[in-house]
């Protein structure tokens, strides 16, 4: 009866269906590789340096073929010509074109580790920046589209504030709190991987253990949006 309760307990359910999933998975390894680095770092644990290598070459196999997800996503927001809002339009097409040739780039990078590629200057060097520089460039338009998102929730605000409030106008208040709410910890987690991309580029130079952390807190914050989805 007790173990019955464990295991068919609503927490257990949603983890079983997170780490079912391809996107479960690859987070959970995220959370895990940029911990690894962090206390690689921190402590100079060789074993996990080791972790943080094979953690990171597991996470570009579950994501070979996405690139098709976001080129897919960026046609969808590029055909729906009928949106009210033309800036986030195009800020998300070019967020998804962006990360599209990010993981294009990468799975190069993937294929150089399984050594199916030979290893040159090109494969070595250059594919890795590039990748980064793409990444870099969805992470600008989604910080665009971020500031975007608070602007029109905090004028739709205001306007509701100085309006009168029947119920429906309150309702439509809190939706906008939310959204706003939303904005922000969207905002935050783009500034927190722009400034790991940033390091990787080398317009940065903080040390591992302000990357490893900074990847641990974008790592849960993506892990929190799919166990509110595992239900």
């Amino acid at each position: 009866m007790v173990l019955d309760t464990v295991v068919y307990h609503p927490s257990v359910s949603r983890v079983i269906k997170l780490l079912d999933s391809t996107a479960g998975r690859e987070k959970v390894l995220r959370l895990l590789q940029y911990l690894c680095r962090f206390l690689g770092f921190q402590y100079s644990i060789l074993l996990a340096k080791h972790l943080q290598a094979q953690f990171t070459t597991i996470r570009k196999v579950l994501r070979f073929l996405k690139p098709l997800n976001h080129l897919q996503a960026a046609s969808r927001f590029y055909d729906n010509k009928i949106s009210g809002d033309n800036i986030a339009r195009w800020c998300n097409v070019f967020k998804n074109v962006a990360y599209a040739g990010y993981l294009t780039l990468d799975q190069v990078n993937l294929l150089r580790i399984l050594k199916l590629v030979p290893v040159t200057k090109t494969t070595g060097e250059r594919v890795p920046r590039w990748a980064n520089w793409f990444w870099f460039a969805g992470l600008l338009s989604g910080l665009v589209l971020d500031f975007r998102r608070l602007y029109v929730s905090q004028e739709r605000i205001k306007t509701l504030i100085v309006e009168s409030q029947p119920s429906d106008e309150k309702k439509l208040l809190l939706q906008s709190y939310e959204a706003r709410k939303a904005s922000l910890r969207r905002l935050v987690w783009d500034s927190l991987d722009t400034f790991i991309v940033l390091n990787n580029l080398k317009f940065l130079k903080y040390p591992d253990g302000s990357i490893g952390l900074a990847g641990v807190a974008t790592s849960l914050l993506g892990l929190q949006d799919l166990w509110k989805a595992a239900i």
